[in-house]
């Protein structure tokens, strides 16, 4: 085995592990945070569909995690008039406590609806080899998922196949530390009160490629979409959390890769960064006078229409 592959076992290894034990943290911590994507994220994949619409509507939600984005999809199908479209609406996890949390979360939308349009499943699977034939969706999104993929370009590949032509993708990823506060806070304060480079953690993609809006559409471009464009939401804010403690125990209990850099720590790194972080909070909050900025860029292309 190539240090190449081992190293991707371990990448994909460590991912799962840390989500199947962190998914309540991250649905109680993160949740409220990158909920506000979600709107953007769903038009810019062409969801939901005009009223009126004739045709079946099919939506694939990647790393659906709890189960947000198909939560507002099933809003967005409750309030529009597509019949006798059939809105079919599919989540795609790698854990199965994600997958358990969005289907009891969705399936108590389902009990106050009499829609008989609207049909709903889910998958375990992997986004760098999605488990569906080609072209069978007209739209996918990914709600921050595309940080957690050890091979990120797979991942548009295979949205790329799987959707209908003109079908759109959309993803998210957060902004550079320099826009987003809790992970300036975070990082600088490993950096600068710890060890950044801790030993046994394995490398994956730069955290923040898919945030430079240049760099995500050529992405996207290379591989064959077509009307690429990219929106920044400099809106967003933290408002889940409320002190430099509170933010060390989110990302220590509700991340993959940090939870990993922070548990590596030893006792006395441990101590100075969570100080760190609690003067940074203060410092750039004003005493907490106003929540964490955690802008988002969201990223969206269309299949072109076969000649």
């Amino acid at each position: 085995m190539s240090s190449f592959s081992s190293n991707e076992d371990s990448f994909n290894a460590m991912e799962k592990r840390n989500w199947e034990q962190g998914f309540e943290a991250y649905d109680a911590g993160f949740g409220p945070l990158t909920s506000q994507t979600i709107p953007t994220l769903l038009n810019e994949a062409g969801y939901p569909p005009s009223r009126g619409a004739t045709s079946d509507v099919r939506l694939l939600d990647v790393a659906t995690g709890p189960g947000f984005v198909l939560s507002k999809a099933v809003d967005f199908a409750r309030s529009g008039s597509y019949s006798p479209s059939t809105i079919h609406l599919t989540g795609l996890d790698v854990t199965e406590n994600f997958i358990d949390m969005a289907k009891h979360r969705i399936e108590d939308q389902l009990k106050e609806t009499s829609s008989s349009c609207l049909e709903l499943d889910f998958v375990i699977g992997s986004a760098e080899t999605l488990p569906f034939d080609d072209c069978a969706f007209t739209s996918v999104t990914c709600n921050f998922g595309i940080l957690h993929f050890f091979r990120p370009r797979e991942f548009l590949r295979e949205s790329l196949r799987v959707l209908k032509p003109g079908g759109r993708l959309s993803f998210s990823c957060w902004a550079p530390p320099s826009l987003t506060e809790g992970f300036r806070i975070a990082l600088a304060s490993i950096s600068e009160a710890g060890s950044p480079n801790v030993e046994g953690l394995p490398a994956g993609p730069d955290f923040f490629d898919f945030g430079d809006a240049d760099q995500s559409r050529d992405a996207m471009q290379e591989i064959g979409f077509e009307d690429t464009r990219s929106v920044l939401l400099s809106d967003m804010t933290w408002n889940s959390v409320d002190g430099g403690e509170d933010l060390y125990n989110v990302l220590l209990k509700g991340t993959s890769r940090t939870r990993e850099m922070l548990l590596k720590q030893t006792a006395e790194e441990t101590k100075n960064i969570k100080d760190l972080m609690a003067r940074k909070y203060i410092a750039i909050t004003d005493h907490g006078s106003r929540p964490l900025r955690m802008p988002a860029l969201i990223t969206s292309g269309q299949k072109p229409y076969e000649a």
